[in-house]
């Protein structure tokens, strides 16, 4: 792990700085996920993937630390998500009853929606330059 400022929260590689974002607000399909270091989320099936597939999710709506909250307009293109694919699962099956009174109609079907569950590896926020110059 790189070194730590903890006066300013600001992590070094080499020259970059990156500040230490706690979390990412992610839009996957048509769904938000606020997700962090280690999360499991799980999503609506994701059929271009594999398990053990490693992706980078870049549609990232919004981030934030304890001291910060950056928004994008509409995405922040610089902010990305690294995931791993750990399986691909059913729902709790999701019963629809049917019925008319008084006409002996009954019917009953049930629905297991597929997921796909992510696990977060690692985060990647924004560099900026104010950033640079005040850890130098």
């Amino acid at each position: 792990m790189a070194p730590l400022d903890r006066a300013n929260g600001l992590s070094s590689r080499g020259n970059r700085f990156s500040r230490l974002y706690r979390w990412l607000l992610i839009l996957i399909g048509s769904y938000q996920f606020k997700v962090s270091n280690g999360d499991v989320i799980y999503t609506e099936r994701l059929k271009f993937c594999e398990v053990n597939d490693k992706l980078l999710l870049n549609k990232v709506l919004m981030l934030g630390s304890q001291s910060q909250t950056i928004i994008g307009r509409p995405t922040l293109p610089e902010a990305a998500v690294y995931a791993v694919v750990e399986e691909h699962a059913l729902d709790a099956k999701v019963i629809i009853f049917k019925k008319k009174r008084r006409k002996n109609y009954r019917r009953t079907k049930g629905h297991r929606q597929e997921l796909t569950r992510l696990r977060i590896t690692n985060i990647q926020g924004i560099v900026k330059e104010e950033e640079v110059a005040i850890a130098a």
